[in-house]
């Protein structure tokens, strides 16, 4: 015997996985005030990133990025950003900060851009076939100004082997107790990686989170895009299935869309109407998968993201059940 015990603790969290960036935060304080220069504002919401409305004249947004986002990163977005806005689609445009494009505050990158006034879309029938319409559009509009793109996100699980070292990782945080649901999710992770060998998936720039929470509606009716930060070069299936996950989690019973709705066909139809070319015969075969896998990522990384065991199985029983579905989806 050694007399080292083995240690139950569950492991820390990734150096780089730092909390929101919080206004009471000395440095992000002092340059709110710097911004403002006596002006209101207001901390306007985001899981990640910190957002706040500066209400001088005109109005902007100070955002305040989550600590693993990189400079090369978010400098490559409001470049993408400025082409955008030779497009289809509405983006807000960056705004340089004290003579520079981004700043450093708080081991974080902070950066200005427009405010744009809109309303939320009602979560209705209407907007969600809108919703994918507009999607289409995005993804037309990305392809058409993509190079140069931005450096890749830091961690998008794009692969398999993401995938399932963020099991392990949940596993060891939620403890022995997770076992059960770390096991369904290792079985569904098999059987979709062996479907993902048989299929070939055009790739392109997606938007990564397009939802009705990211999109506004202007008084002429037009909309416009937020939430650029998952941007990137991937399977176009992939934001198709996370959209799709989006309108099946509001409804029916949080009082979003009629059940209906929670048949892809419609929505895959509005999107085929704008998108750069409709969706192939592997995409079709690939679709069940694509929407189980969505939230099976929610499950795996319920232990990095700080959720418990009932959010880990809760997302399961959602993946599974797209899966269950794959004859029907996939035809």
């Amino acid at each position: 015997m050694t007399g080292i015990e083995p240690s139950n603790s569950p492991p820390p969290l990734p150096r780089w996985f730092g909390p929101r960036a919080s206004p009471d935060d000395p440095g992000v304080s002092a340059l709110i005030d710097r911004v403002a220069r006596g002006a209101g504002w207001a901390d306007i919401g985001g899981a990640f990133n910190l957002n706040v409305r500066i209400d001088a004249e005109p109005l902007v947004i100070l955002r305040v990025h989550r600590p693993w986002v990189r400079r090369g990163r978010v400098a490559g977005l409001r470049r993408l950003r400025e082409r955008l806005q030779q497009t289809q689609i509405s983006v807000a445009r960056p705004i340089q900060i004290s003579g520079c494009g981004i700043l450093r505050v708080a081991d974080r990158w902070a950066e200005l851009e427009e405010f744009i006034d809109h309303v939320q879309p009602r979560a209705d029938e209407g907007s969600y076939v809108r919703l994918f319409e507009e999607l289409g559009r995005v993804h037309t509009a990305l392809k058409a100004v993509w190079e140069p793109g931005p450096p890749e996100p830091l961690d998008d699980h794009r692969t398999f082997g993401q995938l399932r070292h963020s099991i392990g990782f949940t596993r060891r945080r939620l403890g022995s107790r997770s076992e059960p649901v770390v096991q369904r999710m290792r079985q569904l992770t098999g059987e979709l990686s062996t479907l993902r060998k048989e299929v070939e998936l055009p790739c392109g720039p997606i938007h990564g989170d397009f939802k009705l929470g990211n999109v506004g509606e202007l008084p002429d009716g037009a909309w416009v895009a937020f939430d650029l930060d998952f941007v990137r070069v991937r399977e176009r299936l992939y934001d198709i299935a996370a959209s799709l996950n989006h309108v099946a989690r509001s409804g029916p019973d949080g009082g979003g869309p009629p059940a209906e709705l929670l048949e892809p066909r419609r929505l895959l139809d509005a999107y085929e109407r704008t998108a750069p070319k409709p969706l192939t015969r592997d995409e079709h075969r690939w679709l069940p998968a694509a929407l189980a896998l969505i939230p099976l990522h929610w499950a795996a990384t319920a232990g990095l993201a700080g959720d418990g065991i009932h959010e880990a199985e809760s997302a399961m029983t959602a993946a599974e059940a797209w899966w269950s579905r794959r004859a029907e989806l996939s035809s």
